[in-house]
């Protein structure tokens, strides 16, 4: 059978609705069958194939919470743990891991697997670096931004720059705002001081798809954002402050995207380039033609992987 028709089983190990990157694990998959199960018990699902490569998905979506109850995060481990004892039973798996943003929750899911786990996860971290079970993914877009878009000229965008999103007491959003608002007026800007409370979906997109440039600053803890992959989506020109060098293990070496020590060394990046329309544009289509197979080697690496390492048992006597 050849590998594009070879049917994948995803089991979720979390409830699948609320995790923002399942559609791009999915686009990523294609064109592989992929059979979904939940298995949120400690029982296996009825519906598991074990004539199929078996890949689980945890999250650490619970650890993204602020205040989190001890006894959730004590059922979650024991189910956990519960799922893992029994598929590893049954032969060889490989884990796709949707991590908390600052790696806490591979800290504890990794040595519960199998020595010989393939795990592919996001939000890359150092100390993972040595563990030559794991290669890492990024968060991706979100649904609503797959399909095919129209992208515009970058020099025949309304706003020069754009940032939609929750502003914090300080940290790297609000300076990177408070930047461009000065100095380069005209951007598209919505604020809010709570999350949650942005532009809705479709707006925000239309928004993106007038924008030149993007504001991309970090997450809470992690260059790795939904933002920063929807702008690409969309044909924007991400700007990314890299004080921490997270962008090469997250990027991979060869990426085109600009990258600066300060906001203020992006606003005037910004500046120069918006002055020379024909130079604005050929930055954008070099990005877009990076981004496009920078999705097509992830797409053939995770599919080569995790069927090449992770081969199905066939059925149970």
């Amino acid at each position: 059978m050849g590998s594009e028709s070879q049917p994948i089983q995803l089991i979720w190990g979390c409830r699948a609705s609320c995790q923002f990157e399942q559609h791009w694990l999915l686009e990523l998959l294609h064109p592989l069958q992929v059979q979904q199960v939940e298995q949120l018990g400690g029982e296996l699902a009825e519906g598991l194939q074990l004539d199929q490569p078996r890949v689980l998905v945890e999250s650490g979506l619970l650890l993204l919470e602020r205040q989190p109850a001890p006894e959730r995060i004590s059922q979650l481990q024991q189910s956990r743990r519960q799922r893992i004892a029994q598929l590893a039973a049954l032969g060889p798996f490989a884990v796709i891991h949707l991590s908390d943003e600052e790696g806490l929750d591979g800290d504890q899911l990794y040595s519960l697997l199998p020595a010989d786990t393939p795990i592919w996860r996001n939000f890359p971290y150092p100390r993972f670096e040595a563990d030559q079970r794991i290669q890492t993914f990024p968060i991706g877009p979100r649904r609503e931004f797959f399909g095919c878009v129209a992208h515009r000229l970058a020099s025949g965008r309304s706003y020069p720059w754009a940032f939609m999103g929750t502003l914090w007491a300080s940290g790297s959003r609000t300076e990177a705002v408070s930047v461009f608002l000065r100095a380069l007026p005209g951007g598209m800007f919505f604020g809010g001081r709570h999350f949650g409370l942005g532009l809705p979906l479709p707006a925000y997109r239309e928004h993106l798809l007038n924008s030149v440039f993007a504001l991309c600053p970090e997450g809470d803890r992690h260059l790795d954002t939904f933002r920063l992959y929807e702008c690409l989506q969309l044909g924007c020109i991400p700007l990314l402050v890299d004080r921490q060098a997270m962008a090469a293990p997250l990027l991979g070496p060869d990426h085109p995207l600009p990258l600066f020590a300060h906001w203020r060394q992006a606003l005037a990046f910004a500046q120069q380039q918006l002055a020379s329309p024909e130079q604005l544009d050929r930055l954008q289509q070099q990005i877009q033609h990076w981004w496009a197979n920078r999705k097509a080697e992830l797409s053939s690496a995770m599919r080569g992987s995790l069927i090449r390492e992770n081969p199905p048992i066939g059925q149970l006597d």
